[in-house]
């Protein structure tokens, strides 16, 4: 058994990096430094041009003591040969882009990405995402022919708006995480409990990604903005394995989930997060969406005093608890 999951770059150039990585769900320790997952395969495009795939064999390249790779990913409360970097322990992976060798490794909490027939070229990377804002399965999208859950939904569907529009979708992103590569803060589900906003919004229980942003007394709160750990909360026991999917339309809209005014994509480089993205190039090529003209809040702070404090006497009204975010 395997899993794949995806990092998004930018250089210092504005080009983009993206690869994906398979690697064995099996732990072992093939660098001595610690258990480890072995990546079997790695592909993806810097600035554009293809990787051409894993570099090596074995897993593990050692010169008198000191690593060149060792294509192995730790857990994210290990270390493993070269430390961790914003939650993604990710130590030396070795691969091809047009028959040139590259090491992408961490070094002092940064992406180093160098090509390795000329070491002291070397070039810092900013991890842009390596997740994206999604519904979990199971989320029932309004549409023209009923509620349907999310990972039904496909390309063509009509799917309904806030103003009782619809909106057809031109693309379903996918991603698949590992909660064992992850940090749990960055990946694990928000959990919008039903009424937790309005009667009936949601109208179930409401699982997104913590970047998913919700509509909320006329602002766009992201998920993870809203947690005040009753009536919305993250979810400690994701399952070690689980798929988030997200539904674009021609535009950034409000569609209803659970009965919950929630935002489509937003055409950006997080699409290159999804395991799918390099569908969306063939099937729609390049786009650019507006976002709607909402206010955002990204994070607690954000949030207006009188919709926190709106959440948390709704909260104590519905579950008799005081909140605590």
């Amino acid at each position: 058994m395997s899993q794949t999951f995806t990092y998004v770059f930018t250089d210092t150039s504005g080009g983009t990096v993206n690869i994906t990585v398979t690697a064995s769900a099996t732990l072992s320790d093939t660098t001595g430094t610690g258990p480890s997952y072995a990546v079997t395969a790695i592909s993806g495009s810097v600035n554009g041009v293809a990787i051409d795939g894993e570099v090596g064999a074995g897993g593990v390249v050692v010169n008198n003591g000191s690593f060149i790779y060792d294509n192995a990913i730790f857990t994210s409360a290990a270390n493993g040969a070269s430390g961790s970097t914003d939650g993604l322990d990710l130590d030396g992976l070795y691969f091809s882009v047009n028959g040139v060798d590259y090491n992408l490794w961490t070094k002092n909490g940064s992406f180093i990405l160098a090509n390795t027939n000329n070491l002291p070229q070397t070039e810092t990377l900013t991890l842009v995402s390596t997740d994206a804002p999604c519904f979990c399965p199971g989320t029932m999208i309004s549409t023209s022919r009923g509620d349907v859950a999310v990972e039904t939904l496909a390309i063509g569907d009509n799917v309904i708006t806030t103003t009782g529009e619809t909106r057809t979708v031109r693309w379903i992103g996918r991603r698949v995480v590992s909660t064992r590569f992850s940090d749990p803060l960055r990946v694990n589900p928000i959990r919008i409990k039903a009424n937790a906003l309005a009667d009936g919004v949601p109208s179930r229980d409401l699982l997104v990604s913590p970047d998913h942003a919700i509509l909320v007394d006329g602002i766009l709160a992201q998920a993870s903005a809203l947690v005040n750990g009753v009536s919305i909360l993250r979810e400690t026991k994701a399952p070690e394995i689980f798929t988030y999917y997200h539904v674009e339309v021609a535009e950034h809209a409000l569609i209803l989930a659970e009965n919950t005014p929630a935002e489509t994509f937003i055409d950006n480089v997080d699409r290159m997060a999804f395991d799918n993205w390099d569908e969306h190039e063939a099937i729609v090529g390049e786009t650019s969406i507006p976002e709607m003209e909402y206010p955002r809040a990204k994070s607690a702070r954000q949030l207006p005093a009188a919709t926190r404090a709106r959440l948390e006497a709704r909260a104590g009204e519905l579950f008799g608890a005081t909140t605590a975010a």
